[in-house]
């Protein structure tokens, strides 16, 4: 009778262990690596993401500056090529009021830099260019424009809406986009 040896229980054992230690610390890794480029566009933002994106931002990034009096801690405006002719832009701001429960909101302005100069919603309307806060008073607002911002708009503004009024409108940030270009 011929008997036919399998795997030495030594050489089984020590690749088990060595295969546990390689998935552990794939595990470990997996758990403590950044946040995702797709979560930066969510609602509500986490601080590490926030590390993430300051640290990456590129030369199309431009910070907001807070306008007299108002309550803004800080802010970016992003603005990059779609590779199809479009432009992503995303609005990134902290310290603003809480919406949460407020009826309030925030829209997104820019001032013409040609024409009338008027200052008109940045989305295709109105409604498309708000965004909320969560209760930390962070906001978050992403749109993709059919024209380059940079050469559309003077400036950017965040705009704060008490009680959904335009008529007590307030600019709470700005970002020019003149040095941008």
């Amino acid at each position: 009778m011929l008997i036919r040896r399998g795997v030495a229980n030594a050489v089984f054992a020590g690749t088990t262990i060595v295969l546990l230690i390689i998935a552990g610390i794939g595990f470990s890794l997996y758990l403590t690596g950044s946040s995702s480029a797709s979560r930066t566009t969510t609602e509500n933002m986490s601080e590490t993401s926030t590390a993430v994106m300051t640290e990456t931002m590129s030369a199309n990034a431009i910070k907001f500056t807070a306008a007299a009096g108002q309550m803004f801690h800080s802010g970016w405006l992003l603005i990059e090529p779609t590779g199809t002719g479009q432009y992503a832009v995303s609005v990134h701001a902290e310290g603003l009021e809480s919406t949460q429960s407020a009826g309030s909101d925030y829209i997104v302005e820019g001032a013409q830099s040609t024409g009338a100069m008027a200052v008109v919603p940045i989305g295709p309307n109105a409604t498309a260019s708000e965004f909320g806060t969560s209760a930390t008073g962070v906001g978050n607002y992403f749109v993709v424009l059919g024209q380059n911002p940079l050469s559309t708009f003077e400036n950017v503004q965040i705009v704060y809406l008490p009680g959904m009024s335009m008529t007590n409108a307030t600019v709470v940030a700005t970002a020019s986009l003149v040095m941008a270009h």
